[in-house]
């Protein structure tokens, strides 16, 4: 698990830069080649991997219980605009993002217009009870 919060703590704000550069993916092989006792699956980058408690093991975003099959349902009279599509990029800010929100922390998520980030946030916050969590969007 500290392995899990190191890299996330260290590497979520990494992006690709304006000339190209995968920030997250030189990150990536820079802790594999700093940190090689620590076993991770090599197949894509560390991001790509949720920390599994119950198993010790490292899976991708894709196999957790955050990105299910039941997140796939898709209500025809709902309109596109409010429909935020589960990939495991989405997947991983939503679990951080109710990490914080549950502690009480504020959130900000940062990036280029149209990627869905008041999607995510609007899809996290309609989940909660209205009589226990009160949010403002900015």
């Amino acid at each position: 698990a500290f392995v899990f919060a190191m890299i996330w703590s260290m590497g979520s704000a990494l992006t690709v830069s304006d000339d190209g550069t995968d920030n997250r993916k030189l990150f990536s092989d820079w802790w594999r080649t700093e940190w090689r006792t620590v076993k991770l699956p090599t197949q894509y980058t560390i991001f790509d991997y949720w920390y599994d408690p119950n198993s010790n093991t490292f899976e991708l975003w894709s196999k957790s219980p955050f990105l299910s099959a039941d997140m796939m349902d898709y209500d025809s009279a709902t309109p596109m605009a409010s429909v935020t599509v589960p990939t495991p990029e989405t997947c991983s800010v939503t679990f951080w993002m109710k990490i914080l929100v549950n502690m009480r922390r504020p959130v900000m998520l940062a990036g280029p217009s149209g990627t869905g980030k008041t999607q995510i946030v609007n899809g996290m916050l309609a989940q909660f009870e209205p009589t226990e969590i009160l949010f403002s969007i900015i």
